[in-house]
């Protein structure tokens, strides 16, 4: 298993494809396409998972994307 702290072997392209910001954007619009009435993309400063998509607005500094019904 993968430690946050001591990433000597290489990411895959899987992976990589999942961690992208493109990705959690995409994810977050299928949530809010979905009928999620409000959706964040945060980054975690996580190699491992660097964006995290929350059902809800973050007060955050992070906060790279939010959608939300006007």
């Amino acid at each position: 298993m993968l430690r946050h702290d001591d990433l000597t072997a290489p990411i895959s392209p899987k992976r990589s494809h999942l961690c992208s910001r493109a990705n959690a954007q995409a994810v977050a619009a299928r949530m809010f396409d979905a009928g999620a009435r409000q959706v964040s993309v945060v980054r975690t400063g996580d190699i491992l998972q660097p964006f995290r998509v929350i059902p809800a607005l973050v007060d955050d500094p992070n906060v790279e994307l939010e959608l939300r019904y006007a």
